[in-house]
């Protein structure tokens, strides 16, 4: 976690510092990436890293939960998602993938996570602390709509929501998101067709 004097930066200057690292990061990767220049891009010192984050690591797991909110929140700025219940979120995933095409970089460094295996379990723990507030409202939303059944444990419907949309997420980036492009006609509706069939398992379950 970032220190205090981190937080009293501008929005504006830690957004700077942040899109600093991950370019650093994607570009060279964790372990030949160098503080040095993540300062220099950023227009401060190499000693004001040292004052925001502990060490390199810390900066790179900071950005992963970042990344995520950022994310979210962009994705809250295009689509009404406090009233969506869980499965109008998924029939929203192509408005997520056009995102994640502009947010080029970003995007790289969020899939680039999973090969830093020494970084993963950290990277992931802040992106799940992060995410679960987004989940919860998305479930209370569900519940209250009379979509998502009211008599699961809280926690086991949020960690069956979480191992869903992880997977879903990890598949369809590597299939449609590397590329960097706007999706062709052809692979929205391949989307479209996996997404309706995905939602129907999410409403009916796997028994026969």
């Amino acid at each position: 976690m970032p220190t205090k004097t981190f937080f009293r930066l501008r929005d504006e200057k830690q957004e700077s510092v942040l899109r600093a690292a991950i370019h650093e990061f994607v570009e060279h990767g964790f372990d030949h990436s160098k503080v040095e220049t993540i300062a220099k891009n950023a227009g401060v010192a190499t000693g004001s890293i040292y004052q925001y984050f502990e060490d390199k690591r810390e900066l790179f797991v900071y950005c992963a939960e970042w990344g995520l909110d950022l994310f979210m929140k962009k994705i809250g700025e295009r689509s009404n998602i406090a009233d969506m219940d869980v499965f109008e979120y998924f029939n929203d995933s192509i408005t997520k993938m056009e995102l994640l095409s502009e947010e080029r970089e970003l995007s790289m460094f969020m899939q680039s996570i999973s090969k830093e295996p020494d970084l993963l379990n950290d990277s992931m723990k802040a992106m799940y602390s992060s995410g679960d507030k987004y989940i919860i409202a998305l479930l209370q939303t569900s519940i209250n709509k009379g979509v998502v059944r009211n008599d699961i444990d809280d926690d086991l419907l949020k960690e069956f929501f979480s191992a869903v949309t992880s997977r879903f997420t990890m598949r369809w980036s590597e299939k449609y998101s590397y590329v960097f492009d706007p999706l062709s006609k052809e692979q929205n509706q391949e989307m479209k067709r996996e997404l309706d069939q995905m939602i129907e398992l999410l409403k009916r379950g796997i028994g026969a």
